[in-house]
């Protein structure tokens, strides 16, 4: 209706005005609110619906729910630390300056004539700037690094000197060659943190779903077992006005009289505490989906996904595949595999070479300290083993090495639970389908055989009790129908969880990771 006035109204009013000025102020203002508008609508999907499904209340919560805000930040933080790990494998510029360092003061000094320390004052200035390119080479856990700097030194007193010092280019390496290398173990495992920070965003999106399942439910059961108790405060009073009339000719007693007339208060009872039952249902699920307004909708329960029925080595296969759980295993032993790599090669000897090559030049003037440069060349091989430490690094690797032990077991049995997990999932799924039709038909068959026996006791060919017997195995059947139906759709989200598969449409969960932080 909106959109429709919109272009009936507004834009031949538009093309009428003559004021330039005007059309373009009034344009920008109704283009403003249009948008508006129109982007509120569509961000609110259960404002025009009288009839909610399960899937509306899953695309709701997948969209405003903390949940869904959460696990997109989640995501976001292992995003930008991933990143991180990628710019750490470029080169790095820094750029260090003191410009101004003044120094006064009175400091010992040693004469070499008087062969004595004596005290003399000074009186400085500094300044002082130096740029650096640094590389890190993971493969061999190299460090490369290019600097060029400039000091200037102005010192005052009897005499006043300046100095200058620059280091105009200057490149050297840090190779050690048998140490832990750390950055080889992060290129292992940061790629794998990034993996499984995917999988685990469309993981918690599952679990969304199975959250949205459980208060669906509770909504739809809720409204349900309202109708019922309506429907029975209804049939209560009507049976109780003919108890009076079949009582006063006779055909009944006075307790069964009494008790309709007992049935008339409890069904009253009963349809204030659904009432209320049914309020806190729309409460939560209400604040699950941050739904302001009240949730005045009919809940549709979800048909059956026919003849659906999951093969269990395939669902084996796709939870091997695609479940963080699975590439939680995998940081986890190789991360024991680098603890013991790093116990071993940090208890034993080390050695390491480090070396540079540049040009140095100093001067007391600007233009002389450019010139006339002189080599500046260092190489120096480091080595050091202890020789005694009382069985300490033995301790450390053996305790490595049966660390890793454990966690190799741990791994296999987690493993192994994924895989049962799974299995009993699948198996029970696959006899959902079975129970949830028998409980379609015995909400059938009890709902019928209620209808009968109440116009038998209309007829006066049974008693009370077996109306009333009636009446509570219809409500039974029913509640029975929708929890069966819960669980089928519980075991569904389940499974497509573990899997991350869509196994309605035949294909893996998949999410636009580009546009989740926007």
């Amino acid at each position: 209706m909106l959109k429709n006035n919109f272009y009936k109204y507004i834009i031949p009013y538009l093309k009428n005005e003559r004021n330039a000025l005007n059309r373009v102020f009034c344009f920008c203002v109704l283009f403003f609110f249009y948008n508006y508008s129109f982007s509120q609508l569509d961000n609110n999907i259960l404002l025009n619906l009288s009839k909610v499904t399960l899937n509306d209340i899953l695309n709701e919560a997948n969209k405003k729910s903390l949940d869904a805000y959460k696990a997109k930040r989640k995501y976001g933080v292992n995003y930008w630390e991933f990143k991180s790990f990628k710019s750490s494998l470029l080169p790095k510029i820094n750029f260090e300056t003191k410009p101004l360092t003044y120094n006064k003061s009175v400091v010992k000094r040693y004469d070499s004539e008087q062969n004595i320390d004596v005290y003399r004052s000074q009186q400085n200035l500094n300044s002082f700037a130096n740029i650096s390119i640094n590389q890190n080479i993971r493969a061999t856990g190299t460090s490369l690094f290019i600097n060029s700097n400039l000091n200037r030194l102005a010192n005052f007193g009897d005499l006043n000197i300046e100095n200058y010092n620059a280091t105009p280019f200057s490149i050297g390496l840090n190779q050690p060659l048998m140490a832990f290398n750390s950055f080889k173990w992060e290129k292992k495992i940061a790629p794998i943190k990034y993996s499984q920070a995917q999988k685990n965003y469309i993981y918690e999106l599952q679990a969304i779903n199975l959250r949205s399942v459980q208060l669906f439910f509770d909504w739809a059961l809720a409204s349900k077992k309202l109708e019922i108790a309506k429907e029975n405060e209804v049939s209560a009073k009507k049976l109780f006005r003919i108890g009076q009339k079949r009582y006063e000719i006779g055909s009944i007693e006075k307790d069964d009289v009494l008790n309709l007339e007992l049935d008339v208060y409890n069904s009253k009872t009963s349809v204030t505490q659904n009432e209320q039952a049914l309020e806190k249902a729309e409460s939560e699920l209400r604040l699950f989906l941050r739904y302001d307004n009240a949730l005045d909708k009919i809940p549709v329960l979800p048909e059956l996904i026919s003849d659906l029925q999951i093969d269990v080595n395939e669902a084996i296969d796709l939870t091997e595949a695609n479940n963080p759980n699975n590439l939680n295993l995998q940081l986890k032993k190789i991360e024991a595999e680098r603890d013991l790599d790093k116990a071993v090669k940090e208890n034993r000897f080390d050695l390491s070479l480090t070396a540079s090559y540049g040009l140095n030049q100093q001067a007391n003037t600007f233009n002389n300290v450019y010139s006339n440069f002189l080599e500046q060349e260092m190489i120096a091989i480091q080595f050091s083993i202890p020789i005694l430490d009382w069985g300490e690094r033995k301790g450390k690797i053996k305790t490595a090495k049966m660390n890793k032990e454990v966690i190799d077991v741990e791994l296999q049995q987690d493993k192994e639970s994924f895989k049962q997990d799974i299995t009993l999932k699948v198996i029970d799924f696959n006899l959902q389908k079975e129970l949830v039709n028998g409980a379609l038909r015995t909400s059938e068959i009890s709902k019928e055989s209620y209808e009968l026996t109440k116009k038998r006791f209309l007829s006066g060919r049974i008693d009370l009790l077996r109306l009333a017997s009636a009446r509570k195995a219809w409500q039974s059947a029913s509640e029975n129908y929708i929890k069966s139906l819960q669980n089928y759709w519980t075991l569904y989200y389940q499974v497509q969880q573990l899997t991350l598969y869509d196994f309605l449409n035949k294909k893996e969960l998949t999410e636009d990771f580009k546009v989740i932080l926007d």
